[in-house]
């Protein structure tokens, strides 16, 4: 590992590794079996109440806590509460469940100031962070509300709204506007600290007790349509998927071009394209459309928010294709034109080999070590490689092997059953293969079983150029990780986040053979007096992903790779990328704003690339 590749590693850790810290500790750290049960109970020490805290002090307004909801729940809790997030399968491999916050017996029970001081002091036990930092006390009952409304249609109200008109009404008040009621119980239906305080279930069953509601004979269903139309006479209620449908509707427009790469390849045209807009929490959006005769394709009526962008695909001869993501406001226009590339197919693998291969160790718990193995692959053909079918209609694209004893194996992005799928050893990716190099990324973590060592062999089915292994280098109690076999060591490399000791192989790894190490030492066997294990733990996958996050962002932004072998290679493909937009957009294929930004970063890594090796000046067509 060259010294030029670490000074670049360090200035993408700095700006990551906070990210990083964040997710290790929400996404892997393991922490003692408590009952789901305890997410939506009261904390055992009471809040001091504070203005606001107890009851809110204006009508929490599901608009307002929709946005919020989106932007700090759903990642965990699903766009629609059911617990179904991207983040909630990481929880669940951990032991823990997100649960739904708008399945029937819970929504009924709980009671809103309930509620409010689990969203205020957070579950950090069931990995929940607390908001009252981040959301004052309106704000958090602003996103209860949005939660009411989840799970609340608008016919529930309307039905409990004409019974409350026929039963109710004569003694409440058309709005709950009138004190009923003795002593301490005094109180009005739409009185803030009334409902703040009542569950659904405690709201429904005052209507079977009491002279007054003797003559009114209400069913379960109807009493509980009653109880979330008085609800919302304390909050400003709104359907959520009016909501939703409002946020995925705006002005943007998106042009498509669909382009064989492969030389002498078909014409793309008459098929159907399907844009997708993710956000930080995943998907938001998509819609499908027909390509024309001339390989076209435009989408309209899209929204331009900035924490959307956009990424259209297209199936061809049994490969999927992706156009490059976008988002207006790069562009700064509400008009984008884009291309999608697609190239003809093979099932041969024999153009295909592995250009890096890292696997970083860290210990994280007694008895477990965990390992995270970041792969490049590399695509020397020009066809998109897509593997065969098998028998169960899956496609087997790239192959990567699994230590016969792993468990909790896990993916970045896509995981098992979406894009990957484990045959016993054996796991399967099955995306396509573009050429190019880095032209695919795999991002794959799993725990052993471990003592203090263990002989540890990762079997490649493609060649691989180069191969290491990277653990923390700690100081202080218990033993330091080592490793040792056919590796060469590299030194001690100094992170911001931390330090860690490289061990290279000393030749590249043929196609069917393995990288083998023994792993010793348990740098976590003694914790230091008064450390949390849990959080050291966190730190070193966070250490983990931020080295992770930098090789990924370091093979977008530059080539500087382990060795600097790839250099020259790489310079000539960045001039062929040049001279092909060029081409493009004196063919109309790109407008002339994309192609001025792409070219741009093009031009910008390649003059990288050349000062990096000492050059001077760089010239090219333009």
């Amino acid at each position: 590992m060259t010294s030029i590749m670490w000074k670049v590693s360090k200035r993408v850790v700095s700006g990551i590794c906070g990210v990083a810290i964040m997710l290790a500790g929400c996404s892997f750290a393991r922490h003692p079996t408590v009952p789901v049960e305890v997410l939506l109970t009261p904390a055992a020490m009471p809040t001091p109440v504070a203005d606001g805290e107890a009851a809110p002090r204006r009508p929490p307004d599901v608009f307002v806590g929709s946005a919020i909801y989106e932007q700090k729940c759903a990642s965990c809790h699903g766009p629609d509460g059911q617990g179904d997030g991207p983040s909630a399968a990481q929880i669940k491999a951990q032991g823990r469940m997100v649960p739904s916050l708008v399945a029937p017996a819970r929504v009924r029970a709980v009671r809103p100031s309930e509620w409010h001081d689990v969203i205020t002091n957070g579950r950090i036990q069931n990995l929940m962070p607390p908001f009252r930092s981040s959301l004052n006390a309106q704000e958090r009952w602003d996103v209860q509300a949005y939660l009411w409304a989840l799970a609340t249609t608008p016919q529930q109200i309307e039905s409990g709204r004409q019974i409350y008109q026929a039963q109710c009404a004569a003694c409440h008040g058309e709005r709950g506007e009138t004190v009923v009621g003795e002593g301490m119980l005094r109180r009005a239906l739409n009185d803030p600290f009334f409902l703040a305080d009542r569950s659904l279930l405690e709201i429904a069953s005052l209507m079977l007790s009491g002279a007054p509601h003797a003559g009114i004979a209400l069913g379960e269903a109807e009493r509980f349509q009653v109880a979330d139309f008085v609800r919302s006479l304390s909050y400003r209620y709104a359907d959520p998927v009016a909501i939703r449908a409002s946020e995925l509707a705006g002005d943007g427009v998106i042009t498509l071009r669909a382009v064989n790469r492969t030389p002498n390849g078909g014409a793309i045209a008459n098929l159907p394209v399907t844009l997708r807009a993710y956000d930080t929490n995943g998907e938001v959006l998509s819609r499908t459309a027909m390509l024309d005769e001339d390989g076209f394709v435009t989408f309209t009526n899209l929204p331009t928010r900035a924490d959307y962008f956009y990424q259209a695909e297209l199936d061809y001869s049994g490969g999927r294709f992706y156009a490059p993501p976008v988002q207006f406001p790069i562009t700064g226009s509400q008009t984008i034109s884009n291309f999608l590339p697609v190239f003809e197919t093979t099932t041969d693998p024999s153009a295909i080999s592995i250009s890096e291969m890292h696997v970083f160790v860290q210990n994280i718990a007694p008895d477990t070590v965990t390992i995270a193995e970041f792969y490049w692959f590399d695509n020397a053909g020009d066809r998109a490689y897509i593997g065969e079918d098998g028998p169960d209609g899956r496609r087997r694209t790239l192959k990567l092997s699994v230590p016969e004893e792993a468990q909790n194996l896990r993916f970045d992005g896509l995981g098992l059953g979406q894009r990957f799928f484990r045959e016993g050893n054996v796991v399967y990716d099955t995306d396509a293969v573009v050429p190019g190099q880095r032209a695919a990324q795999v991002t794959m973590l799993y725990e052993l079983p471990y003592r203090d060592s263990r002989l540890i062999e990762r079997k490649v089915f493609y060649p691989a150029q180069y191969a290491d292994v990277i653990v923390p280098a700690l100081e202080g109690p218990g033993t330091p990780f080592t490793v040792t076999g056919s590796l060469v060591s590299q030194g001690v490399q100094p992170l911001s986040s931390g330090n860690v000791a490289v061990f290279a192989s000393s030749r590249p790894i043929p196609a069917g053979e393995s990288l083998s190490f023994e792993l010793r030492g348990n740098p976590l066997a003694r914790p230091p007096v008064g450390g949390d294990g849990v959080a050291v733990g966190a730190g070193l996958i966070a250490l983990g992903l931020t080295i992770g996050l930098a090789y990924l962002v370091l093979s977008r932004a530059s080539t500087a790779s382990f060795g600097r072998r790839n250099l020259p290679q790489r310079r000539r493909q960045l001039l062929r990328e040049i001279a092909a937009l060029d081409d493009s957009f004196a063919l109309g294929e790109i407008d002339a704003e994309s192609y001025r930004q792409r070219r741009a970063a093009l031009k910008a890594e390649l003059l990288d690339l050349w000062e990096g090796e000492g050059g001077t000046a760089l010239h090219t067509r333009g």
